[in-house]
């Protein structure tokens, strides 16, 4: 039998446990690197950027935005903000493409609304300053 490890994947809304890896490839500040069954116990901080994991001898993509990334006692803890997962490469490049798309108009509407409440407050505050004169 093939030795393999799990993951605990861990975002502020989510946790997911991913089983049966027996090799996972992910990117810290140093450049790549892989982790194998057995490995001794590791700790880094991830840069964004795409991990690749053989899960039942079949490669799974994750693309992380970042994280906090542990391996000890055989479990793989990844901590981030956020992080999608595919089968397919090109599926995880569309949903990232997605993402990004939907965080630039999150973005576009954020930046909007405080326009409109600085020139509400600037407007707020002319009109003060009228009302003492």
């Amino acid at each position: 039998m093939k030795p393999t490890f799990s993951a605990h994947i861990i975002t502020p809304s989510h946790i997911e446990r991913v089983d049966n890896i027996s090799f996972f490839r992910a990117e810290d500040r140093s450049g790549s690197f892989g982790i194998l069954p057995r490995h001794i116990e590791f700790l880094t901080i991830l840069e964004p950027s795409i991990a690749i994991a053989l899960i039942n001898d079949d490669e799974e993509y994750f693309a992380f935005n970042g994280g906090i990334l542990s391996f000890k006692k055989e479990m793989l803890t990844i901590t981030t903000k956020e992080f999608a997962q595919s089968r397919r490469i090109d599926e995880l490049k569309e949903i990232i493409e997605q993402y990004f798309k939907e965080q630039t108009q999150k973005e576009s509407l954020f930046h909007l609304n405080m326009e409109n409440l600085q020139k509400a407050f600037f407007k707020k505050m002319i009109e003060l300053e009228r009302e003492i004169e």
